[in-house]
C-alpha cells in the first residue's frame, strides 16, 4: 500500500485536465465532486510496482535542490505517467473496461542485462531489510559485486533514485509508517527507521508532509476524525 499526500489546489487542477468527461469518472473522484476526503484505489500490486519509481522520482523533487519551473514541470509529467498507468481505476465499472493498456511506453525501461536486474534486486532487498545499518554505497556495491558507479547508473535506471536517496525514502517510508501506526517516540522511531539523530528524521518528515512529526500526530487525518465523529452522531440512539 502507497499513502500519496498531494496538495489540494494541485491535484484539483491536473484532475481536471485529466478527466475532461466528468460522466466518466468513479462516483466522489472528479475533481468537481471530489470532497477532500481521503480516496482509496486498488490498482493491483503488478501496477503499485511500476509505478512505485514515479512517485519516488517525485518525492525526489520536492527537497529544494530543484528550481521551481524543474519541479513543476516534472511532477506534472510524473503524475501524468501514474494516471495513465492506473487510469482504470478512476473510471467509473462501465468506462472503465476499454482502453485500459496505457499509451504510454518508456524508451529505457527494456530489462536488457537480467543479471544486473538481480544484483539491483538483491540491494533493494538489503536496504528494505537491513535499512537501520550505516550504508554508505561502497558497502552496498561490494554486498553486491558491482562498482560504486555502476551500482548508481543501474539504481538510476531501475528504481529512479540513488542508492542513498532510494534509502533515504525506505526509511522515510517506514518513519512515517511508525508516526502514524504506533505510539514511539520520534526518536524511538527514528532510530528503528536508521537514523540516529531524530531531528534528521523530523526534518526528511517535514519536507514530505509540511508539518513535524508532533503536529501529524495531533491531527494526522482532520477529514476521517470529522466523518467517524459524523457517523459516531448518527449512530447514537435519539430519545
Amino acid at each position: 500500500m502507497w499513502a500519496v499526500y498531494a496538495d489540494d489546489e494541485f491535484w484539483r487542477s491536473q484532475m481536471s485536465w485529466f478527466f475532461p468527461d466528468r460522466s466518466r469518472v468513479r462516483a466522489g473522484v472528479h475533481p468537481h465532486d471530489w470532497a477532500g476526503r481521503p480516496l482509496l484505489i486498488e490498482p493491483g500490486v503488478r501496477a503499485l510496482r511500476q509505478i512505485e519509481p514515479l512517485w519516488r522520482q517525485m518525492s525526489i523533487l520536492c527537497d529544494e535542490t530543484h528550481p521551481p519551473e524543474v519541479v513543476a514541470t516534472r511532477t506534472i509529467e510524473l503524475l501524468a505517467r501514474w494516471v495513465g498507468m492506473v487510469l482504470p481505476t478512476f473510471l467509473s465499472v462501465e468506462n472503465g473496461q476499454h482502453d485500459t493498456q496505457p499509451p504510454w511506453r518508456p524508451i529505457d525501461g527494456r530489462l536488457t542485462d537480467p543479471a544486473a536486474i538481480g544484483h539491483i534486486g538483491d540491494a533493494i532487498r538489503m536496504l528494505r531489510d537491513r535499512m537501520a545499518e550505516p550504508w554508505t554505497v561502497g558497502t552496498l556495491a561490494r554486498e553486491v559485486s558491482l562498482s560504486r558507479t555502476h551500482l548508481t547508473r543501474m539504481f538510476l535506471l531501475y528504481a529512479g533514485a540513488p542508492p542513498m536517496r532510494f534509502l533515504t525514502e525506505i526509511r522515510l517510508t517506514e518513519f512515517t509508517r511508525l508516526i502514524e501506526e504506533t505510539d514511539m517516540s520520534v526518536a524511538r522511531a527514528a532510530n528503528a527507521a536508521g537514523w540516529d539523530d531524530p531531528r534528521v528524521a523530523s526534518n526528511w518528515f517535514q519536507r514530505r508532509l509540511g508539518v513535524t512529526p508532533t503536529q501529524y500526530r495531533l491531527a494526522p487525518h482532520p477529514f476521517l476524525e470529522e466523518r467517524v465523529a459524523r457517523r459516531t452522531g448518527e449512530d447514537e440512539p435519539t430519545g
